[in-house]
């Protein structure tokens, strides 16, 4: 399965979801796909590198080790942000009101196959 197929998948399997992408550490997309064409992924994967690579810092420096996922909401939105090797998170939006549950699972998932095919 290619990355944006990965991708897709994780849209189609939660009807409460805006977007995802693959966003290297730099903050550059990747692979994005979105349901809401007004969703910015390419800000959100640029705002979001720098805090993932804080959290991650935060995590090892009191011994928690290296961040695996992140969850942010927001009125409006649920952002789960998940590591998927060291130069490559993805982040999944959806709705607030969204299956947190089903998403991180979704997410989860992805990230495995992703890490195969980067």
């Amino acid at each position: 399965m290619s990355l944006a197929n990965t991708l897709q998948q994780v849209i189609d399997d939660l009807e409460e979801s805006r977007g995802v992408a693959l966003v290297g550490m730099d903050g550059i997309v990747v692979e994005e796909r979105k349901r809401d064409g007004q969703l910015d992924l390419q800000a959100l994967g640029a705002e979001f590198s720098g805090l993932i690579k804080t959290v991650g810092k935060l995590g090892d420096s009191v011994g928690f080790g290296g961040i695996v996922e992140l969850v942010t909401t927001a009125e409006r939105s649920t952002m789960i942000l998940r590591q998927v090797t060291a130069e490559y998170f993805v982040i999944f939006v959806i709705q607030a009101d969204g299956n947190l549950g089903k998403a991180r699972f979704l997410l989860r998932r992805a990230a495995t196959l992703l890490k195969t095919e980067l």
